[in-house]
């Protein structure tokens, strides 16, 4: 009875737990949306997915700041940024802008990751921020 009920809380909780992040796969799709041309709507709705999963799925957690710059890129240092001041990470802290306006590589125009590192280099927590109305064409 007893090995029943453990296994029943067992599968409650793995069935709790949904189905695990993709890392390599959202690390690829990530890498390809830091580039890409947020030309309409859906392409906006899919970078503000890929955020929301990369974030909430714990896709960079754990990651050292060398891995993550040699699988996408070293971010921006947070610096003074307000959103980062807000959420209370630190200057040294990365921050991604995912997508671009259309003819404009220099502007954003999808959703922000902020990832946060621990004291070791590692990232210890991440924050997301989406966009909804895309940038008409420059």
């Amino acid at each position: 009875m007893r090995f029943r009920l453990a296994l029943l809380a067992l599968l409650a909780l793995l069935a709790a737990c949904g189905p695990a992040v993709d890392r390599e796969g959202s690390l690829t799709r990530l890498r390809a949306a830091l580039e890409a041309e947020v030309s309409d709507a859906s392409v906006l709705e899919g970078h503000n997915q890929l955020a929301e999963e990369v974030s909430r799925g714990g896709v960079l957690e754990g990651m050292f700041q060398h891995e993550l710059a040699a699988r996408l890129g070293r971010g921006q240092s947070c610096g003074a940024n307000g959103l980062c001041a807000r959420r209370d990470f630190r200057a040294t802290d990365w921050i991604y802008e995912i997508g671009h306006a259309p003819g404009d590589p220099d502007l954003p125009a999808g959703p922000t990751l902020i990832v946060g590192f621990d004291s070791t280099g590692r990232v210890d927590r991440t924050f997301y921020l989406t966009r909804r109305t895309p940038l008409p064409p420059r």
